[in-house]
């Protein structure tokens, strides 16, 4: 062990050189070997001088000599907390700049931090500990002022050091991590210096120096601070200082990390439903992959790490917002089970789950492992959702185990996304076995499905089968399978429930319709059918149960016992952690829907309202169709269909789903929509018949279009834009001339409907968008500043597979302000729309676009106008190569502004131009 021969070394110096050496012989010996000066009256104090040697003794024998001339130890007799000073001018800790170092009369602290892992040790211990630690404290202090350790980014890194202004409002040095309880004592939260120094006194005078029995294994310094022990074990080794022994045997962490079997790490990416606003930009998980051993553990028990915001039971509602935006909130690393991940994600919320596996090093992967155990533990920043939030956070987790100089950029300086994020890691290249270099990051082609995508895709692959038994079985069976596929897709759970009840004696009907031979093919696609058929009621009954439980939530009117804030929530789980041995005996839980669970046990409920008992009601009927379905599955199986393998079916329809989501990312764009960027040359045909030549420059925070497939990106049945900008200049001597400008602030549509079997509403049936943007025209035109908002429903009139393909009509409302220099005037009126896309061959960037676009707007003073706009677009993506590539798209377009009365009148502007970006 490590603090054996730190023990021995310790109590050799404590001892006189001979049986003659006096008190003044050991200081002067301090002084000539070590550089260390002690004054009256430390130097009359035996049992201070005994514990100086002591503390020397427990560093490296390289770093016992204390660089930058003579260190004075001063002893007052004024008590302070561990017998050290601080920054106050009563008690300083140095003087004559690092020249004397201060120690004064012990007495303990009331610091939790700092007394966690010393409880079991008496007065005396206590204080001949710190008497060991001020030493090392000292001497350290002066040797990263000559070094400068903790300047280093392998230092700096695992507390998320900041310089002065390395972030906006960052005017001071301070790190991202929050808690106390991740430094060694407070005075390490005030520089990354102090972070280093302090920490070295645990690490060289741990507890178990004093008392081996005084700490159990896993509590101690070099099983609960990996990371650090073997960063400032690194430091020293580089400058030949130190080599630091094997850490030991660590039974919790061990245990835990296995990483004998340690696989891989993915990154994972919770995509938007499409439906759901607030899940529009995805979140970010990570997940470490182990390979099986002789102890299966089974895909419910995996670990996923979750950087989450700790909200207690606060879920929605205008504080919540302004918390999540201000910081009113901690983030903290959760690691929970797949099993846990799946009912909440894919589940309830249906959001399918996306694979990106990191291309880490054998060394890098056992530093992630460490990183996250004490992340878990110990790991709070302050959450802030557009900054601060589950991207930034899994970068400071991985940026902090990658060796060397190897860092992935943080994307973006106000806003952080998820998508932006995977980009950075896909664009840091890593050097693979093979010698090439490769991305950091790679798509896994095999996504953990939403149990409603699962659905869709059961529809679809049932749907197939249905027509593949149209010649097989007979005219009379097929049209009863038609009738009987019907009502499976009711949106009534009572209806569908009552259409499995026929499905046994139908599928005996269909079997004895056929001759001998075809009886093996009828019933593996029967099987199969109604395989899929069950995949969607599951999802239906996700559905009913994330419903249920929104329900009982409204109906809450007071819980038993006072209700846990977010700051309750957090301060349990910190002391949760403090102790490995009691952590070994609980379980963390910290998911809302824990809490809310446990609250709704002991709650008092008012009654239900009417619409919530009906969708109580329907949750239960959605349920026993359920229950309905997989008896009448379980039965077929045992009987009539017992003869197809379901392991067979549940391979083969696996193979289907990644060769599918394969297919689509060799298409696909290899990276997101964000920070994108374009330049455009054209012309305008003025009204006088001439043509002026354009220049267009187009820039976006975040733009990924409708039926566009973006592996980092969202769902191709979207379009978003955030901070999506046009500005048109004629070129000209001097300065060229700015014409007009657009500035989309937030846009977003969606195509994506709820499934046949769920449409009970006419909203069921559309797609909607919005949007609100600013505008500038060109000189001349009446009130040309503009400030607009609007949105539309969406009738989906035609659409392909992944939204390749697409047509739609859209009806909505656009409102707004515009003003000149003199005025400023509201508008109103109806919007509608006509938009289409046609996919062409190779990549999924290959399009034609025809977007129009017709408005009657009433302008206050001026009555009623009208705007149309159309435009043709085509995209073309070539000069392809690696992951890049460059995207050729011309455009023609025409805006029209006027009143019907002597048509026509008004202003007509049309334009031509060709787009290049680089994608």
């Amino acid at each position: 062990m490590r603090v054996l021969p730190a023990l021995v070394a310790g109590l050799l110096m404590a001892l006189p050189a001979s049986a003659e050496e006096t008190l003044a012989e050991r200081i002067h010996r301090l002084e000539t070997e070590h550089g260390l000066v002690l004054r009256a009256p430390a130097s009359e104090d035996a049992a201070l001088v005994a514990e100086v040697e002591a503390g020397l003794a427990a560093l490296p024998p390289a770093l016992r000599r204390v660089p930058g001339g003579p260190l004075e130890l001063v002893l007052h007799p004024d008590p302070a907390p561990l017998g050290m000073g601080n920054e106050s001018p009563r008690r300083p800790e140095w003087s004559e700049g690092r020249e004397r170092f201060h120690l004064y009369a012990f007495v303990p602290t009331q610091e939790r931090r700092a007394t966690l892992r010393t409880a079991r040790l008496t007065d005396a211990e206590l204080e001949r500990l710190w008497r060991r630690r001020a030493v090392v404290h000292a001497v350290m202090q002066r040797w990263d002022d000559a070094r400068g350790w903790s300047r280093t980014a392998r230092w700096r890194r695992l507390a998320g050091w900041l310089a002065p202004f390395e972030r906006p409002l960052t005017f001071t040095e301070e790190a991202r991590l929050s808690y106390e309880g991740a430094f060694s004592r407070a005075r390490g939260q005030k520089s990354a210096s102090l972070d280093l120094v302090t920490f070295a006194e645990e690490l060289f005078v741990p507890v178990e120096s004093l008392r081996e029995e005084a700490l159990s294994v896993d509590d101690r310094v070099r099983c609960q601070e990996l990371s650090r022990s073997r960063a400032l074990g690194e430091l020293l080794e580089a400058d030949g200082l130190w080599t630091p022994p094997p850490r030991g045997h660590c039974p919790a962490f061990d245990t835990w990390a296995d990483v004998g079997k340690l696989s891989h790490f993915e990154l994972l990416l919770a995509v938007s439903t499409g439906r759901q606003p607030e899940s529009l930009f995805g979140h970010l998980l990570m997940r470490p992959v182990w390979r099986e051993g002789e102890t299966p553990r089974g895909p419910s028990f995996e670990a996923v790490v979750q950087p989450v915001a700790l909200t207690g039971m606060e879920t929605g509602g205008p504080s919540y917002i302004v918390k999540g935006l201000s910081g009113g909130f901690s983030l903290g690393f959760l690691t929970a089970t797949r099993g846990d991940l799946s009912h909440e994600t894919l589940e309830l919320e249906q959001r399918t789950i996306r694979r990106y596996r990191l291309r880490l090093t054998p060394s890098e992967q056992v530093r992630l492992l460490e990183r996250v155990w004490e992340m878990e533990r110990r790991g709070y920043l302050p959450y802030y959702f557009l900054t601060d939030n589950c991207a930034s956070a899994l970068l400071f987790l991985v940026n902090s185990a990658l060796e060397g100089d190897r860092r992935v950029r943080t994307p973006g300086v106000l806003w952080v996304l998820p998508s932006a994020t995977l980009d950075s890691f896909a664009r840091l290249e890593v050097t693979g076995p093979d010698g090439k270099r490769q991305p950091l990051l790679e798509y896994v082609p095999d996504a953990l499905e939403s149990t409603g995508e699962r659905a869709w895709r059961a529809h679809e692959s049932r749907e197939e089968a249905l027509d593949a038994l149209a010649t097989k079985v007979s005219a009379e069976v097929h049209t009863r399978l038609r009738l009987l596929h019907r009502r499976l897709q009711s949106p009534e759970p009572e209806k569908r429930r009552e259409a499995w009840s026929r499905v046994p004696a139908l599928v005996e009907a269909a079997l004895a319709s056929v001759p001998e031979a075809e009886r093996e093919s009828v019933r593996t696609l029967i099987h199969a059918y109604v395989a899929w058929s069950v995949r969607v009621e599951r999802s239906e009954m996700d559905r009913a149960e994330d419903e249920r439980m929104k329900v009982e939530r409204n109906r809450l009117v007071k819980i038993q016992g006072p209700v846990p804030t977010p700051q309750d929530g957090l301060r349990e789980r910190q002391q949760l952690f403090e102790r490995e041995d009691e952590l070994q005996r609980r379980l963390a839980v910290l998911d809302r829907i824990a809490y809310f669970q446990q609250a709704l046990a002991t709650a008092q409920r008012r009654e239900p309202t009417r619409n919530e008992a009906r969708t109580l009601a329907r949750a239960e009927a959605v349920e026993a169709t359920f229950v309905t379905a997989t008896d009448v599955q379980g039965e077929l199986h045992s009987g009539t269909l017992s003869e197809v393998d379901p392991v067979d079916f549940l391979e083969r329809d696996h193979a289907r789903k990644v060769r599918e989501e394969s297919e689509l990312a060799s298409r696909a764009l290899p990276y997101s929509g964000a920070g994108r960027m374009s330049v455009a040359l054209g012309m305008d045909r003025l009204p006088s018949g001439h043509a002026r030549p354009v220049v267009t420059l187009w820039t976006s925070g975040l733009s990924e279009a409708m039926g566009e497939t973006y592996l980092h990106g969202i769902r191709p049945g979207n379009d978003l834009r955030v901070l999506d900008g046009e500005m048109r200049v004629e070129p000209r001597r001097g300065v060229p001339r700015v014409l007009d400008s657009r500035l989309t602030l937030l846009g977003y549509r969606t195509l994506l409907r709820e499934p046949p079997w769920h449409r009970r509403t006419l909203f069921d049936e559309l797609g909607w968008g919005m949007e609100a943007l600013m505008e500038t025209r060109e000189a001349g035109t009446d009130l040309r500043y503009r400030a607009t908002a609007q949105g539309e429903a969406l009738l989906v009139v035609d659409e392909g597979t992944h939204f390749h393909r697409y047509t739609t009509l859209g009806v909505g409302a656009r409102t707004g302000m515009r003003w000149g220099l003199d005025e400023l005037v509201p508008v109103v009126g109806p919007r509608l729309t006509f938009s289409q896309r046609v996919g062409l061959p190779g990549s999924v960037a290959n399009a034609v676009r025809l977007e129009a676009a017709w408005s009657p707007l009433f302008i206050l003073s001026r009555g009623l106008r009208h705007e149309a706009e159309a435009s043709l677009r085509m995209d073309l993506l070539v000069g392809h190569w690696g992951r890049r590539g460059i995207r050729l798209s011309p455009r023609a377009q025409v805006r029209w502004e006027g009143t019907l009365d002597g048509w026509p009148s008004g202003r007509a502007e049309p334009r031509l131009d060709l787009a290049v970006e680089l994608m």
